[in-house]
């Protein structure tokens, strides 16, 4: 972060403004399960502690505290990030980024998708399981075909939560768990969190895994075995699972490039090894 302290010349109600809108925004992030987040002076609060946002971003505490309070300005690559942090809606980053520099934002905030109607119509255009998840594994959009595939149990709204933390996904969905699914998505989150280690969602993924494996042997055990090697996800890896009309049976995964840099929304699709027409 590159920062230079703000002269007198500043308007104190623009400050005061700036101040206010990151408060605001800190106190509207999930803080994560289950307990509030407490800060260095012991008080608990239902949102994001200017700590907890100051390790997302990686500078101190009272460096934070300064951009917060107005005190220094920041570079747009690190408002940028503020705005992915705090998860700012497109209008909250507009009025961020006038109130520290004067400017409008250098390029539109794509957090949010284009065209729901237009993406949830070519999942529903296709008889192969699909879905539509952002950078942090959220799964925001779903064909029939994809629901199918849990009828009757506990369908995921987070591809990484379940695979890795819903006990039903091991013991009725997931065929060969531990080697197939949990540990290339260990490797996978590690990457994600290299490549952007202030995005909330992920922070939040890595802690309750952390937590999980305090009682989890199994998951512990396999935490550590992603450490030792990398692992980039290609298309046309191949999975196990039991489809509750086809039985076990051998899926290839295959998605889309991000659909944009900002959200990292892409396709996943989940095929069979035969038309959908030919499975039994």
């Amino acid at each position: 972060m590159t920062t230079t302290r703000q002269g007198n010349g500043d308007a104190p109600d623009q400050k005061e403004q700036f101040q206010a809108l990151l408060v605001r925004c800190r106190a509207d992030v999930d803080a994560g399960p289950p307990e509030a987040a407490v800060t260095t002076r012991g008080r608990r609060h239902a949102g994001l502690s200017q700590e907890r946002a100051a390790a997302m971003l990686g500078v101190s505490v009272r460096t934070y505290g300064d951009f917060e309070r107005g005190l220094t300005r920041a570079e747009p690559d690190f408002l940028e990030r503020v705005a992915s942090a705090l998860h700012m809606t497109a209008h909250q980053r507009h009025a961020m980024f006038l109130l520290a520099t004067g400017q409008e934002p250098p390029q539109p905030f794509s957090n949010q998708l284009a065209s729901v109607p237009a993406y949830q119509l070519a999942l529903d255009s296709n008889v192969i399981p699909g879905y539509l998840s952002n950078r942090c594994w959220d799964i925001e959009l779903t064909n029939q075909a994809f629901r199918d595939i849990w009828a009757g149990t506990e369908r995921p709204t987070n591809v990484l939560r379940y695979i890795l933390l819903t006990e039903t996904a091991r013991d009725t969905v997931l065929l060969d768990w531990p080697e197939g699914w949990a540990l290339p998505f260990l490797r996978q989150l590690r990457a994600a969190l290299a490549a952007s280690p202030w995005e909330p969602g992920l922070v939040v993924l890595q802690r309750e895994l952390e937590d999980a494996a305090c009682s989890d042997r199994s998951l512990r055990e396999l935490m550590g075995r992603s450490l030792d090697d990398e692992y980039i996800h290609p298309n046309g890896e191949t999975r196990m699972i039991r489809h509750p009309k086809w039985g076990p049976t051998r899926i290839t995964l295959l998605m889309t490039r991000p659909l944009d840099a900002a959200s990292g929304h892409r396709f996943v699709w989940m095929v069979p090894p035969k038309p959908v027409d030919q499975m039994p």
